[in-house]
């Protein structure tokens, strides 16, 4: 439990550090930037992503949900056109939730538009959302903040019949829309130091 709490607060640490750093001072030339721009302004840019969804198909209801999507990683300026790197990612519909890793490529359009894909697979979480299932994400950003996006997947879940049960894959899209640099960083930020506080709430009360 005392690993789960040092965790949590590195996290909200970290978080703090880069809110207070700003992204001026992180978009100098060749450096780590939270405002991502091709080279040569950054070699490296961080991804604080979080993002709002509709699900369409495969959930258990048949119906359309909602669904939350954080996403910390980074990526590397290739050259002024392609960047590659990774995230971790976090998710949360009503079917449960998901967390694992994903690679990453960006093509740049222009200084500050981009297109970029993604697959990844989930590691933990509920079983119906992790059992042989993979997800891509296909992603249109204007400028370095906002972002649309789809993102197509193929879940297994264990579904009974009349008389049997049995694992069945299906694939789902969710649609929707994302922030990154400061203001996703702000989100992810909250969640983490809401994290951080139900962990300590969560060690209290073991201790009581």
């Amino acid at each position: 439990m005392r690993a789960s709490i040092s965790v949590a607060l590195v996290v909200v640490t970290t978080v703090t550090r880069l809110a207070a750093q700003g992204s001026t001072a992180l978009t100098s030339p060749g450096r780590l930037c939270l405002h991502a721009e091709p080279k040569p302004a950054c070699s490296v840019f961080l991804l604080t992503n979080a993002g709002a969804y509709v699900m369409f198909s495969g959930n258990s209801s048949g119906e359309t949900a909602a669904r939350g999507v954080l996403d910390y990683g980074f990526m590397v300026n290739l050259n002024t056109r392609d960047a590659i790197g990774g995230s971790l990612f976090a998710s949360v519909d009503r079917d449960g939730f998901a967390v694992g890793p994903s690679v990453r490529y960006r093509r740049w359009l222009t200084p500050v538009a981009s297109l970029e894909v993604a697959v990844g697979k989930p590691l933990a979480g509920d079983q119906n959302m992790r059992t042989g299932a993979v997800f891509g994400l296909v992603k249109w950003s204007p400028n370095h903040w906002f972002a649309l996006a789809a993102r197509p997947e193929v879940a297994r879940q264990y579904q009974c019949g009349p008389s049997t049960c049995s694992w069945r894959s299906g694939g789902r899209v969710s649609v929707g829309t994302e922030i990154g640099a400061l203001p996703g960083l702000a989100v992810t930020g909250a969640a983490a130091v809401g994290f951080a506080a139900f962990i300590v709430v969560l060690a209290s009360a073991f201790r009581d």
